[in-house]
This record gives C-alpha cells, structure tokens and sequence, in this order.
C-alpha cells in the first residue's frame, strides 16, 4: 500500500525519551488548537498532500509557535484529511497563515480543494513522546458524558504514551457541542493492535463504554510522522 509522506506534519525531532510530555503554551500565552478537514476533489488527495510537502512543510519548522500539524488520510474515504493543528497562541497561528509556504499552498490547491472545515476545539489531554516516527493514525469522533470522560481519558491517554513503546501521541480535545475529537499516533500497526489488547486499554475501555452515547473511528491510510518538538518541556 502506498505510503502517503504528510510532510507538513513532520516538524523536526531531536533529542531521545521515552517519557509522556505534554504540550503546552509558555506564561501569558494561550493555545491555539482546531482540527482542519480538507477534502479534495475525487482523485487528487495525493496531489494536495505534494503541494502541502513542497510549501507549508518548508516553512513550519521554522515558525517557533507552530507547535504541530498532526494527521493523516481517511483510509475509507481517501479524498479527506483531517489535521490537529496546535500552535503556541493565536499570533503564532497568524504568523503560520502569513508565511510564504502557507500562502503559496492556499494558492496552488484551490483547483482541487473541494471543501474545507475549521473546527475550533479545547484541548484535554495533549501528549506525546519527545521523538518519534509514526506510521499508523486513529482518530475518534466521541459523543459522552464529557467531564466524566475527561478525567478517564487523560488519565489513559498519559499512562499509555510515558508507558507504551509503539504509542508515539495521544491528544484528546472537545467541540463547542461537547463532542470529544481524538488523534492517536503509533509507530505502526502492531504497535496499535498491542495497545488495543493490552490489558490496561481494556480496563480502561470497560470503564469508557458505559459513558459514551456514540462512539466512531476513523482509520488512516499509511503515513510518516515526525514528531515535533515544540511546546514541550523538557530538560536536555
């Protein structure tokens, strides 16, 4: 199967760990999270996905408040791609929307965007890895009691990234309707389907079914993400 490279959400990694960090904004500042779904006229997700690889992607590393653009292609509908989008505060995500790259990609994939949303979202749980590459990415679309679900899930989200070697990130945010939008990264699927097993993850999605309305997963078709290493802290 074709691995599609999103190199828009590689933004450059550095130092080893195997430790949990959570992303997050410096004093004053507050993070700017929303999900951007593209979809792109039938047939030419490939085709956006390079012109994405050949402008944002070459000037995001650079932007020191772009923390991360984490995502993948819709395995079942590939003309969809959905983004979580995470930057330092809401200049830092001007500054991304200004940049030459950024321009350069609205300009070259309006032939053959076919619709794009904007989902503005409050973080729950944000963490990830220092370093990594994933090749496997889930997300959910989760209908719950949510601040019961909210304390569940960051509780599960944090074990699994500082504990679990093939679980690269796990972010967790919530939509104004109180719909709750995940993004999981693994290094690819086995390491997914050893989580999935694990007693640990089924301990804790007993205790999850018994809070969730509705529940649905959207599975991704191969990709490579390069964690990023901005809006953490750690201590080299």
């Amino acid at each position: 199967m074709k691995i599609f490279v999103l190199a828009v959400f590689a933004v450059c990694a550095l130092a080893s760990s195997v430790t949990a960090y959570p992303v997050f904004a410096p004093e004053g500042h507050t993070l700017k999270v929303h999900w951007a779904v593209l979809e792109a006229k039938p047939g030419k997700m490939s085709e956006m996905a390079a012109i994405s690889a050949r402008t944002v992607a070459k000037y995001t590393p650079d932007e020191k408040g772009s923390y991360s653009l984490y995502g993948g292609i819709d395995r079942d509908n590939p003309d969809i791609m959905r983004i979580l989008e995470i930057y330092e505060d809401e200049a830092a995500y001007q500054v991304h929307r200004n940049s030459e790259g950024f321009k350069a990609f609205i300009t070259e994939r309006e032939p053959i965007l076919e619709q794009l949303i904007i989902l503005p979202v409050t973080p729950i749980v944000l963490e990830q890895k220092a370093e990594g590459t994933g090749q496997t990415v889930t997300m959910s679309l989760i209908e719950a009691r949510t601040e019961e679900f909210k304390a569940l899930i960051t509780e599960e989200m944090t074990r699994a990234v500082a504990n679990d070697a093939g679980v690269l990130g796990m972010f967790a945010t919530v939509d104004s309707d109180n719909r709750v939008h995940t993004l999981e990264i693994f290094t690819d699927e086995n390491a997914r389907d050893n989580y999935l097993a694990s007693p640990e993850y089924q301990e804790y999605k007993q205790k999850a079914d018994a809070m969730l309305n509705s529940s649905k997963t959207f599975y991704n078709l191969p990709t490579r993400i390069i964690l990023s290493r901005k809006g953490l802290h750690i201590d080299d």
